[in-house]
C-alpha cells in the first residue's frame, strides 16, 4: 500500500477546503446555483459537493474494518506439526500462507496510516485553537504567543481543554493542557490569563482528602505561586492526562538538556518569554522577571 499515504494530506486539509467551498458559495451566488444544479442531477444521488468531499476519509476510516472483515476469513497458518503423531494428508494451496500474511500487513499498513492522519489532524486543530487562544492573552502589553515552538519539545502541542472548577470558590476556569504548559484562563466574556502559566514538568498532583472516596476519583493539582496556591479539582481523565504529559515534557528536556547537567530537571524558576511563546529555565533574576516578577515557585501549596 504505497501509496495510501496521498490520503494524508488530503485528509489534513479536508476542513480548510470546507471553509473555503463555502466562502466561494457566499461570494459567487452564480456558484452556488450551478452547485445546486448539479446536485439535483440523479448522477450526484442527490449529494452535494461537501459531500464528496468527505468521501476519501471516510473510505480511509473504513479500510480497516473491510481488511479485518477478509482477514478473518482467510485460513490462518497451519501450526508446526506434531512429529508424534501421524501425519494426515491435506490439501493445502501454496499461496494461502502468503495471503494470511499479506493482508495481516495491510491491516497493520491501514490502521498506521489512519492513526497518524487523525494524530496529524488533531496537532494542526490544537494549532488553531492556540493561535486563536493567543489573541486574547496579554502579560503587561505584550501578547503571548503560544504558536511558536518551545525551548526543548518542539512544537507546542495542545492535548485537552475544558472548563474546570477551583476546589474552594467553585470559580470556573478554561483550562488547556499543552506540551509543555498549563494554561489558566477566565471563563468569561473577556477571557484572558487567569495566572501565569504553569510549565507542565514541574506539575504536582495530590489525591484531595475530600474527594478520595468519589466515584469519579476527583483529583486536586496544587501549585505555588508569588501570591498564593491553587487547587483545581480534576476528573480522572484529566488527571491521567496531566500525569502523562509531565512524564513525556521531563523525559524530553532530559534529553534535550542532556543528563549532565547540574540542576535536575524542574528544580529551578520558570519564566514565561513574551512574545516568544515558549517556557524557559529562568537562568537568574533578570529572566524571571521578564513577566511582571511573573516567577512560578517550586514548592507545593498544601
Amino acid at each position: 500500500m504505497p501509496h495510501m499515504r496521498v490520503y494524508l494530506d488530503y485528509c489534513v486539509n479536508q476542513a480548510n477546503a470546507g471553509k473555503v467551498l463555502q466562502s466561494l458559495r457566499d461570494a459567487n451566488p452564480e456558484l452556488s446555483a450551478q452547485l445546486q444544479c448539479l446536485r439535483e442531477d440523479p448522477s450526484a444521488r442527490n449529494l452535494d459537493l461537501s459531500s464528496y468531499l468527505l468521501v476519501p476519509m471516510q473510505r480511509l476510516t473504513r479500510y480497516p474494518l473491510l481488511i479485518r472483515q477478509i482477514l478473518q476469513y482467510t485460513d490462518p497458518p497451519t501450526s508446526t506439526p506434531d512429529l508424534s503423531v501421524a501425519p494426515r494428508l491435506t490439501l493445502s494451496l501454496p499461496t494461502e500462507h502468503a495471503e494470511h500474511e499479506s493482508i495481516a500487513n495491510s491491516l497493520a499498513c491501514a490502521e498506521r496510516i489512519l492513526e497518524e492522519v487523525n494524530e496529524t489532524i488533531r496537532d494542526r486543530e490544537g494549532r488553531e485553537r492556540l493561535g486563536e487562544v493567543s489573541e486574547e492573552l496579554r502579560i503587561g502589553k505584550d501578547r503571548l504567543d503560544l504558536t511558536l515552538p518551545t525551548h526543548h519539545l518542539g512544537p507546542r502541542r495542545l492535548l485537552k481543554e475544558g472548563v474546570l472548577a477551583k476546589a474552594k470558590s467553585g470559580r470556573k476556569l478554561r483550562v488547556l493542557l499543552c506540551s509543555d504548559i498549563l494554561l489558566l484562563l477566565n471563563e468569561s466574556e473577556s477571557g484572558g490569563l487567569y495566572r501565569v502559566p504553569l510549565p507542565v514538568h514541574e506539575l504536582e498532583i495530590y489525591t484531595s482528602r475530600r474527594y478520595a472516596r468519589s466515584e469519579d476519583a476527583y483529583i486536586g493539582i496544587h501549585r505555588a505561586y508569588p501570591r498564593g496556591g491553587e487547587t483545581l479539582v480534576l476528573p480522572r481523565a484529566w488527571t491521567e492526562a496531566i500525569v502523562l504529559a509531565a512524564a513525556k515534557a521531563r523525559e524530553g528536556i532530559r534529553v534535550a538538556v542532556g543528563d549532565s547537567q547540574d540542576t535536575e530537571v524542574g528544580s529551578g524558576p520558570i519564566a514565561i518569554g513574551v512574545g516568544m511563546g515558549h517556557v524557559a529555565s529562568a537562568g537568574s533574576p533578570r529572566a524571571s522577571a521578564d513577566v511582571g516578577n511573573g516567577r512560578l515557585g517550586v514548592n507545593a501549596a498544601s
